[in-house]
């Protein structure tokens, strides 16, 4: 049960019903049991894990909420090793059993003697995340640990982020569902928004991508190039699209969750576009790994140059090549998303490394002068290096992400032209549509657009809607992360 499907849609209505229908008190129970409900309905088999993982968050967060308590900082780390180890065992057990036999056996292991074979619970790397920020929070004393364990679990199980995020906050949930929800209709522009990105464009140019992707030798010309732009848009809308969805559901129970993306596509340096893209992801990674290890290492090593360069930029370096290698990791159990991950490490590296010849090149060419045309170059440049780094996460081995980048061509597509013109056309739109979205409060301002004319706008886009999406609809990508 996903968010397209007729079941979801009356489960939400009912669940949202009974909610509003229960005194404020009563509510983070409700909300608790529908998440529980939801994920039951999933997969019984895996509830008990969720459950088990939400009482050790909140156990260990009672514990460490005293600071008098002896012996607190084992128990913190003990917590932090509970809390992983689910994730550690069902998604990576493959990963590393079959990386220790290659490491044994010089790459001749087999397969099928290593793989443990566990299925993958739903929703575990997300709701993994939510435990560990709610303990370390508590640990820091940013948070106050809470009593009541059906706070801990509505914000650990919350159904409409349990598959693929956002990953919020505790602080921010708990104090909402605390206190005085709203039903809030405006919610439901923001869902037709993820509609729109998921069904209309994702879903469509997934019908190019996975055909050029499926068989890269047989598309050896522009086509594969077209195919791997297209795969950028696909895996932003796709995952956009859900979370569009997941943050209009929670605000029409009244619940402000953060924003998961910000027009990514437009960012003019590597370090913008980790700013703008799984926002929850990225200030996570941030708070909780890049920062603790840069803190880390800036109280060891005191000289202002070590390993012949500027401390500061060797201890950028390696927090931010750790931090990209395990976020690569968490995106799946493959040396494919840590290539991926470690790219992107490359990408702020030298982005920070060369930040000050870089400026001076351009003040040299006077490049900045031209102003909106240095920023759009500045723009599309990113937006390459992007791209060119996606070709590993989509491609299933290394072997086919480079099979994939040697195959590309500048050769005229012989076959397939009308489809990949409709897809270009599409992506067309969808840019356009993005570029006036960033720029609505300068279009648009203060204005408010009157109920009567909402609810009409609100019909022909539904139309709309059901109109141009695609016939047959994929499982959104980020459900097997």
């Amino acid at each position: 049960m996903n968010f397209l499907s007729y079941e979801f849609v009356l489960f939400f209505l009912a669940a949202a019903a009974v909610y509003f229908l229960f005194p404020r008190k009563l509510r983070p129970a409700v909300l608790l049991t529908a998440s529980l409900v939801f994920y039951g309905l999933i997969r019984l088999g895996f509830l008990a894990l969720l459950v088990a993982e939400a009482l050790a968050a909140y156990g260990s967060g009672l514990w460490l909420g005293k600071k008098d308590r002896p012996a607190r900082r084992p128990v913190f780390i003990g917590s932090l090793v509970v809390l992983l180890a689910p994730l550690l065992v069902f998604k990576y057990s493959d990963f590393f059993l079959r990386t220790l036999a290659d490491v044994v056996r010089g790459g001749n292991a087999s397969p099928a003697k290593t793989l443990v074979g566990l299925a993958l619970p739903a929703g575990i790397s997300f709701y993994t995340f939510k435990s560990l920020s709610y303990v370390i929070d508590v640990y820091r004393g940013r948070l106050a640990a809470t009593g009541n364990p059906i706070l801990v679990g509505a914000y650990i199980a919350f159904f409409p982020q349990i598959f693929a995020g956002p990953i919020e906050r505790a602080g921010n949930f708990m104090a909402q569902i605390r206190g005085e929800c709203r039903l809030r209709m405006d919610g439901v522009w923001i869902i037709m928004g993820g509609l729109f990105k998921k069904l209309v464009v994702a879903d469509r140019l997934s019908q190019y991508v996975n055909v050029v992707f499926d068989q890269p030798q047989n598309h050896a010309d522009l086509s594969l190039l077209f195919g791997l732009i297209f795969y950028s848009f696909q895996i932003y809308c796709d995952f956009s699209g859900y979370s569009d969805m997941a943050i209009g559901l929670a605000r029409i129970l009244g619940i402000e969750t953060m924003e998961n993306f910000h027009f990514p596509y437009f960012s003019r340096s590597i370090s913008e576009f980790w700013s703008r893209w799984h926002i929850s992801l990225s200030s996570w990674l941030r708070d909780y790994l890049f920062l603790p290890i840069s803190y880390a290492l800036s109280r060891k090593i005191k000289p202002d140059r070590f390993l012949f360069m500027k401390t500061e930029l060797f201890i950028y370096g390696l927090g931010m090549s750790v931090t990209m290698l395990l976020c690569g990791l968490w995106h799946g159990a493959n040396w494919t998303f840590v290539v991926w991950g470690g790219l992107h490490g490359f990408y702020m590296i030298f982005s920070r490394a060369t930040n000050k010849g870089r400026s001076r090149l351009a003040r040299r060419l006077r490049l900045r002068r031209s102003g909106r045309l240095w920023s759009l170059f500045r723009s599309v440049f990113v937006f390459g290096l992007v791209t060119l780094a996606w070709v590993f996460f989509r491609s299933p081995s290394l072997a086919s992400a480079w099979s994939y980048l040697s195959s590309i061509s500048f050769k005229l597509p012989r076959r397939g032209v009308g489809a990949l013109l409709f897809m270009a056309g599409l992506v067309a739109v969808f840019i356009l549509f993005e570029a006036l979205q960033k720029n609505r409060q300068a279009l648009w301002g203060e204005r408010r657009i009157p109920v009567p004319v909402q609810a009409v706008a609100l019909a022909f886009c539904l139309s709309l809607l059901i109109l141009l999406a695609a016939d047959t609809s994929n499982e959104f990508l980020y459900f097997q992360f």
